[in-house]
C-alpha cells in the first residue's frame, strides 16, 4: 500500500515540476480540501487546481515532499512530512519556502488512493531569511 502512496506523491510532484496543474490535481479526491495559513479553505479539484495554476504562473519552479511518518489503515492513510517549495518570480530573487505538511489519503472503492485533506504549515523564517526577497509569488501561503 505504501508503494501506491509513494507513486501518487511522485506523480503529483512530477506534474507540478512540469508545470501541469491539471495533471497534479488528479491526485486529489473530487471533494478534497486544501488548508493553508491565513487563507480560506479550498474545496474541490477546481479550486485546488486554480491554486496550483496560480503558483506555477507566479514562478513556482520546484516542489518536494519528504514523508516522515505514514500511518496506513484499511481505507485511509495519514502522511506527515516536510516540504520545500522553490520559486523564481520574474524580476525577483529566487525564493525558497520550507515547512511541514499533513495529507489524509482516502482509498476509493476501486483501490486507488486520493488526497482528501491537505494542510501546509510554513516554517518560521530565520533572521537571515528576513533579509531576502519577500516570500509572496509562488508561495504556498499568501
Amino acid at each position: 500500500m505504501s508503494r501506491r502512496l509513494d507513486d501518487l506523491r511522485s506523480a503529483f510532484t512530477a506534474a507540478l515540476g512540469r508545470g501541469d496543474a491539471k495533471a497534479a490535481v488528479e491526485a486529489y479526491a473530487e471533494d478534497a480540501r486544501l488548508l493553508l495559513p491565513a487563507s480560506e479553505p479550498m474545496d474541490g479539484r477546481a479550486a485546488i487546481e486554480a491554486f496550483w495554476r496560480a503558483g506555477l504562473a507566479s514562478g513556482m519552479s520546484g516542489f518536494e515532499l519528504e514523508p516522515q511518518l505514514l500511518n496506513l489503515e484499511a481505507s485511509f492513510a495519514c502522511e506527515i512530512g516536510r516540504y520545500v517549495l522553490r520559486a523564481r518570480p520574474t524580476d525577483e530573487r529566487p525564493v525558497t519556502e520550507e515547512g511541514r505538511y499533513l495529507v489524509i489519503h482516502r482509498q476509493t472503492p476501486d483501490g486507488t488512493w486520493q488526497r482528501a485533506l491537505e494542510l501546509f504549515a510554513p516554517r518560521a523564517r530565520r533572521a537571515r531569511a528576513r533579509r531576502e526577497a519577500p516570500n509572496t509569488a509562488g508561495s504556498i501561503h499568501p
